[in-house]
């Protein structure tokens, strides 16, 4: 008998009594579902909740903190030591000191530094991230914790202005490395390494396969996904079955959600350092130092607003709230005349912008009735994101400082955007909900029994 058999069966024969079967129809025929004790779920989802966040959250936080920093560096002395310009982020490497960027007037080359941004090391983390999260928990509990994880790791990008400045305070010798900029991409580097290596040794198995928790727990983490999902394993879809299961036009909606989501946040974090010092006044330290208490207040509001999403069954109008909330931010960002006002709106602009990542990828994630096509479907999104964060990382330019009235009116269209389509195909997936429930219409996503969490 292979391992993959010993463990099907030692799961099945798990727990010192047998689990009582409850009748689920599935295809018209009463399917047996392990039953548990309330108390037994709480303490598996307790136990989940403690392994699977931390290393998520931290080799995500050092992501982000690797794709903004280059805001913080620019304004610690990147930019007047190898002469670049906020419109033209050409950036080969960040230790080498020889050869300034090439400029022609008027033409805006493509930044390696953002093209880096494509690469496999970010496109695949975050939904490789969202895929394990959908593996262990139920519908209605991913809002929670896909929002726990990322606000989590904002936290270390929130700090990352912090760092950046204690960072840019090294010097070392007479040379090259007297410039502290460097100092910022050095040690962050050093510290993703690090953090690569020990996720091969700490990152999660899936339910089946995780050694930390017992035959019974692993059979309960399963069951109670099939309860949901209406499915007992975990299938590795091939290339064509994937491609059918992308061939869904709701995809277009969801990647067109992400993509503002996702420019929105780039945008902000790019430059929002650059918007205090240059268009508030603040100084360089200050400028730092005011960059992370936005971050901190969207943590604690997004947590709140993923919450009530969970508990109370509804994901569109949360989504709408903080969308509109980074409208409202923005605008006061924009137009208000002191600088302590405007950097309200920031705390604002920057809760509503950040809180729609997660609560989009939920909102995405509650559609799917399978965790193969979820998988799918995070992907998708995502890769469209990186698209979003090209658009993002460009739109403000050195000539429409210090307002940079352009890349904040472009941020502000795209959210009135984002709110018109999630209300409009929110009242679409909650009609079709209905049809069902009137049997009007047959199964939705061919799944006996699975509706549409909007």
């Amino acid at each position: 008998m292979n391992n993959k058999d010993s463990t099907a069966e030692e799961i099945e024969d798990a727990g010192s009594y047998p689990l009582k079967a409850i009748g689920l129809i599935n295809d018209g025929d009463a399917d047996s579902v392990p039953q548990w004790t309330s108390e037994e779920e709480k303490m598996l989802v307790r136990t989940i909740d403690w392994r699977v966040f931390p290393m998520l959250c931290t080799i995500f936080g050092l992501s982000l903190l690797d794709r903004t920093n280059i805001s913080s560096a620019y304004i610690a002395g990147l930019g007047a030591d190898i002469q670049l310009s906020q419109g033209i982020w050409l950036i080969r490497n960040p230790i080498e000191p020889r050869h300034p960027p090439r400029r022609r007037q008027g033409v805006a080359e493509l930044p390696d530094y953002i093209m880096g941004r494509l690469r496999p090391r970010d496109g695949l983390l975050f939904p490789g991230a969202v895929f394990i999260i959908g593996s262990w928990y139920r519908q209605y509990e991913t809002a929670t914790r896909v929002s726990l994880f990322y606000m989590a790791a904002l936290i270390a990008s929130g700090f990352g202005p912090i760092l950046a400045y204690v960072f840019s305070l090294i010097r070392v010798g007479d040379g090259i490395y007297t410039q502290g900029w460097r100092w910022i991409f050095i040690i962050e580097g050093i510290a993703t390494i690090v953090a690569g290596i020990a996720a091969a040794f700490f990152l999660v198995e899936f339910p089946d396969k995780a050694r930390w928790l017992t035959a019974r727990q692993k059979q309960i983490a399963i069951a109670r996904l099939s309860v949901d999902k209406l499915e007992k394993e975990y299938k590795h879809p091939s290339f064509r079955e994937a491609m059918v299961m992308i061939w869904d036009w709701k995809i277009i909606v969801f990647s067109i959600q992400y993509f503002i989501a996702a420019s929105s946040v780039y945008s902000i974090a790019y430059f929002k350092t650059i918007i205090l010092r240059e268009g508030m006044g603040f100084s360089y330290a200050l400028s730092q130092i005011l960059s992370s208490p936005p971050y901190v207040f969207a943590v604690i509001m997004s947590l709140v607003m993923a919450w009530l999403s969970d508990k109370y069954k509804i994901r569109w109008a949360i989504l709408v709230a903080q969308s509109l909330s980074a409208v409202v931010g923005l605008l006061i960002t924009l137009y208000s005349g002191p600088p302590g006002v405007r950097y309200f709106g920031l705390f604002i602009a920057v809760f509503g912008t950040q809180a729609n990542i997660p609560g989009t990828l939920s909102y995405g994630q509650s559609q799917i009735p399978t965790v193969e096509k979820r998988g799918v479907i995070a992907a998708a999104m995502i890769s469209v994101g990186a698209a979003g964060g090209i658009t993002g990382s460009t739109i403000f330019r050195t000539q429409d400082a210090p307002r940079y009235l352009p890349g904040m009116w472009a941020t502000i269209a795209m959210q009135m955007l984002y709110t018109i389509v999630t209300m409009v195909f929110s009242f679409y997936l909650k009609r079709q909900n209905r049809l069902v429930d009137e049997q009007k219409r047959g199964d939705l996503e061919g799944v006996p029994g699975f509706r549409y969490a909007p």
